[in-house]
């Protein structure tokens, strides 16, 4: 498990938030977390069972409208950077951390992560919740879409760190 005061990665941080590349070469799944019950606190897996239209197993927003989270690293290091201080991931309460940055560039798009497609619809919106991880946090999450993107699982698989991210073709 990364230390969650270093960045997860050696991957270098897009120039503000810069569209990612074509296939989003280089992004990576990093870590994975589930929040078994609302306002409960998140907790690190090895690995992630996502079902088509349900969401990710065990956490408690399967069969809603999220099915999953995604956060990227850089995004979430620039936020951090504006805070002056390093925060851990964790704090965002997403359920995939990925290398990279530009999240908000996949609104609308499908992404692959290892043999499970996602469709990103929207961009997540920081709640009063990430106050609690670190006092500013929520403001400094606002700013090109920072808090990461949810969408919603188009197919049954296993998410595990190290699996790559693709952007489909649209």
């Amino acid at each position: 498990m990364t230390d969650p005061h270093t960045p997860a990665s050696g991957a270098q941080p897009t120039a503000g938030g810069a569209a990612p590349r074509e296939g989003a070469a280089g992004h990576a799944v990093l870590r994975l977390w589930v929040r078994p019950r609302a306002g409960g606190p998140m907790e690190a897996r090895d690995q992630l069972q996502l079902t088509a239209g349900q969401g990710v197993v065990g956490d408690h927003t399967y069969g809603r409208m999220r099915h999953v989270t995604i956060v990227f690293e850089d995004d979430w290091n620039a936020a951090g950077a504006e805070l002056g201080r390093a925060v851990d991931p964790a704090g965002r309460r997403a359920n995939v951390l990925v290398s990279g940055g530009g999240g908000r560039h996949y609104v609308g798009r499908t992404l692959r992560l290892g043999d499970v497609r996602v469709e990103i619809k929207g961009i997540t919106a920081p709640c009063p919740v990430m106050e609690q991880a670190a006092e500013g946090l929520r403001a400094a999450l606002e700013p090109d879409g920072r808090a990461g993107v949810w969408g919603r699982v188009l197919d049954d698989g296993e998410l595990v760190p190290g699996q790559q991210l693709r952007a489909e073709r649209d």
